[in-house]
Parts: structure tokens; C-alpha cells; sequence
């Protein structure tokens, strides 16, 4: 977890937010990054990869380009507003999925099928246990049969980048906010 620089008291979400990091014998993949507030990040010796859900969660990457010489990659469909789209590769770690989602096109989420975990982008938040669906810009006629695809895969653990990190039965929370937000 690290403090958001963004973060203002009168968010709905809280001030702390995860900052995946995945490492394997080969890297340390890190999504949607920010430096430790201590600068406690030690890589191993290993090459760092970082990955973005979205354009917005650009946050600290240029930090780990700079200090560590990680690669980034990005959604290739994101439009890059504020800054040029920083990408230097087009390729995943082996172990990691990026799924892009119909009607979302700005964002996708990654899987990590051996731990059955998605990372989310802001397409989904929530607190006490329950995931809300958050639209935006995003077309919720396309956008919540694929979420409601999505939740087809063993997904057990749901990373979050606003609210709590959800440890087991992430599809059926993930089908559960389809059903909200299609009732709303």
C-alpha cells in the first residue's frame, strides 16, 4: 500500500492504495505503480516491469523508467491525454493477462490465472466486501455483459485501486455488481 499523491479528505475511497508487485524467477512485475513512501523497493537484481490498467495510473512509473529501467507496458487502445503514451514494449509477462473489456476501451484488468487474481483498473471499486461497477465513460450496454464474462474466470482475489481488497470469491462478487449496476 502507498499513499495516494492525489488523495484529498473528502475522497470516498481511502488515502492508501495497493500497488501490485508479482515477482517471478525471471522479474518483478509491478501494475499501476508508486514508490514506496520510504523508497524501500529493492528488485533483486532482477528487470522491473510495470504494467497500467489506464492512462490515469501512470502515477509513479516514470520513477521505476528512471531509477530501475523498467520496461511499461499499456493499454493499446487508451487515449493518452495529459502525457504521450509512455509503452516501450508490447509484450506481458508470461503469467500475467491483460483482458480488455467491451465498452471499456480506455482500461483493461490483468489476470493471474496461477493465483487467481484480477487487478482492476477504476472500472471497479468498493468497500465492505462489495464491488461497485464504475462506469464512467464507458458504454454499459457492451461494458457489463463482459464484466459479467469475466466473472466466468476462477477469480478468487480482486486487487482494487480504491477500497478493499477483496481475498475470496471474487467472480461472484464481480456477477453480484453486474446485477446491481444493471438494476440501477
Amino acid at each position: 500500500m502507498s499513499p495516494h499523491p492525489d488523495w484529498e479528505p473528502t475522497e470516498d475511497w481511502p488515502q492508501e492504495v495497493p500497488v501490485v508487485r508479482y515477482e517471478t524467477d525471471d522479474e518483478v512485475v509491478l501494475i499501476d505503480p508508486f514508490l514506496p513512501p520510504d523508497n524501500d523497493f529493492d528488485p533483486n537484481g532482477k528487470p522491473v516491469r510495470v504494467l497500467l490498467t489506464q492512462g490515469a495510473h501512470y502515477r509513479g512509473t516514470a520513477d521505476f523508467v528512471e531509477r530501475y529501467g523498467a520496461s511499461v507496458w499499456t493499454p493499446p487502445k487508451a487515449i493518452w491525454r495529459k502525457i504521450p503514451n509512455p509503452a516501450t514494449t508490447d509484450e506481458l509477462p508470461r503469467s500475467v493477462e491483460a483482458i480488455e473489456l467491451d465498452g471499456e476501451p480506455q482500461q483493461v484488468v490483468f489476470f493471474v490465472r496461477e493465483h487467481a487474481t484480477l487487478i482492476s483498473g477504476d472500472v471497479l471499486s468498493g468497500t465492505g466486501g462489495r464491488l461497485h461497477i464504475f462506469v464512467d465513460e464507458a458504454d454499459p450496454e457492451r461494458l457489463l455483459p463482459a464484466l459479467d464474462a469475466l466473472a466466468d474466470l476462477p477469480i478468487e482475489r480482486v486487487i482494487i485501486p480504491h477500497g478493499d481488497v477483496l481475498l475470496s470469491g471474487g467472480s461472484e462478487r464481480i456477477r453480484a455488481a453486474v446485477t446491481e449496476a444493471r438494476s440501477a
